[in-house]
């Protein structure tokens, strides 16, 4: 997992929908090696778990590019502060399913991001 960082290395913090902090990590979906953006967080145990804001669109016919990932449009608030950091590049939106869902088409400018590992 790759823990983006800002200016000074400090690791990007955000929070979820519920006004809890979180760390943001990219790695990579392992049935397909697509990149995921992911949010990272303490539960009241204190045991750090994980869970995707991006999704994985390929049941769909959606490939993402190699530094590209989807990430499902209810999760904007929670990327903003990667988009302002210059982190994440939103490119489109992309509707599909039976219910006509979003998810944003967005870019990592992260660098070395073909190493980047799950």
């Amino acid at each position: 997992m790759h823990v983006p960082t800002d200016n000074q290395g400090r690791p990007l913090n955000g929070t979820n929908s519920f006004g809890e902090p979180i760390t943001y990590a990219v790695t990579r979906f392992r049935h397909d090696g697509t990149l995921a953006l992911m949010a990272v967080y303490n539960n009241p145990q204190g045991e750090e778990q994980s869970y995707p804001l991006s999704t994985n669109l390929a049941a769909y016919g959606y490939c993402p590019k190699p530094q590209y990932t989807f990430i499902d449009s209810a999760y904007l608030d929670t990327v903003k502060p990667l988009i302002v950091q210059g982190i994440v590049q939103v490119i489109d939106t992309v509707r599909y399913g039976q219910f006509n869902s979003a998810a944003l088409q967005c870019e990592l400018l992260i660098e070395n991001i073909d190493s980047i590992n799950d």
